[in-house]
């Protein structure tokens, strides 16, 4: 293991990590083109975010944005080259496990203990053109406020979600909702909709991750004078949309084509929404340089 200031990098934590016993901590999954990080700045300050809130980073314990981005870009770029050595690909995601540190047992952490980060990656392969179709959830978000909008590493209720999808037989992803059906975002994706030409996203205050990539879509909405709301509403208000997408920092804006609910097929127009995947694309490139 290797200590860079402060922190430990690692690929192999110990069984007294935190990260192992209490899901104590936060990540973010990337995309890299050719060893480089699309959105890297906003990803590094979405880990510093989440990481000062749930106290990984404190008065004791201290990273910058920068630490991270050297970190990211240079194992993005080394595992591109070791990767491309065997396998011609161009994409990569890359993702950095940000835990707390090794403990003994109980649940109180020492606020003084050294954040373990844990970089992985994979070859990835870009699907031109796709679309997918939606269902909707049985299973309900809990809300916990203090810890809505952060990317932690306490993921069962997404992994419950991912078991129930393999039962909606010719859909791709589910619609997840709260206890009082109020739409909050996909298994691994954050949720746009477009009713009489205007945009909605779920409001995030007490279930569900800030994704990196629907932040980027509300600042290129407001930029562009592309009307957005963050509101919750019901789930079943999709059955008057025009438009639906899907996104993530992985994936960016997918079109869905279509949604099953209540036992009725609801289409939607996927060529607006193609249209500003293309332009959101374009401007991803255009921040990286």
């Amino acid at each position: 293991m290797t200590n860079i200031s402060g922190f430990i990098l690692t690929s192999a934590p110990t069984l007294k990590n935190r990260a192992l016993n209490y899901g104590d901590g936060c990540f973010s999954t990337m995309l890299s083109n050719k060893g480089h990080v699309e959105l890297l700045n906003r990803h590094a300050k979405r880990l510093l975010s989440d990481a000062k809130k749930l106290h990984i980073v404190n008065n004791e314990v201290a990273f910058t944005i920068n630490d991270l981005k050297d970190l990211i870009s240079d194992f993005a770029l080394n595992s591109y080259k070791l990767s491309n050595k065997n396998d011609q690909v161009e994409c990569q995601v890359v993702k950095l496990l940000i835990a707390r540190g090794d403990s003994d047992r109980g649940y109180t952490p020492s606020l003084r203990s050294a954040p373990v980060l844990l970089p992985s990656s994979h070859n990835y392969h870009r699907i031109a053109n796709r679309t997918i179709g939606l269902g909707v959830a049985k299973m309900t978000l809990a809300e916990q406020p203090i810890l809505s909008g952060i990317k932690h590493l306490n993921r069962l209720e997404q992994v419950m979600a991912k078991i129930e999808l393999a039962d909606h037989k010719g859909v791709d992803d589910l619609v997840l909702t709260n206890a009082k059906g109020i739409m909050i975002e996909l298994t691994s994706s954050n949720l746009f909709y477009c009713i009489d030409g205007r945009w909605y996203t779920p409001c995030l205050d007490k279930s569900g991750v800030n994704g990196v990539m629907r932040q980027f879509i509300l600042d290129y909405m407001h930029r562009n004078k592309i009307f957005c709301t963050v509101c919750d509403m019901n789930v079943s208000a999709l059955a008057s949309a025009q438009s639906v997408f899907s996104c993530n920092a992985v994936t960016q804006i997918v079109p869905v084509s279509f949604l099953n609910m209540n036992g009725d097929c609801i289409k939607f127009e996927t060529q607006s929404t193609q249209l500003l995947a293309y332009k959101v694309a374009i401007e991803i490139v255009q921040e990286q340089e």
